[in-house]
């Protein structure tokens, strides 16, 4: 019981982080395209922190790109 617990705390947290980091790109950027959105989805939750903060310093949607880029390798 206890494995299903974590894993289910493991997955709301990620839910949680790529709904925070979504909305605050949405307000940056106005709509994220739906490759974009799709490549959000698929961060680790490390990754989804590093983005919660990294985006600050993206100018454009193209830096944003960029970043995704270089972590799906």
């Amino acid at each position: 019981m206890r494995n299903s617990e974590e894993r289910g705390e493991a997955k709301g947290r990620i839910k949680e982080a790529i709904t925070l980091v979504m909305r605050q790109l949405t307000k940056r950027f106005g709509e994220i395209p739906v490759p974009i959105s799709s490549q959000i989805e698929d961060l680790s939750i490390e990754n989804l922190e590093g983005l919660g903060e990294d985006f600050l310093d993206f100018n454009s949607l193209e830096d944003l790109s960029n970043w995704l880029e270089v972590r799906s390798h």
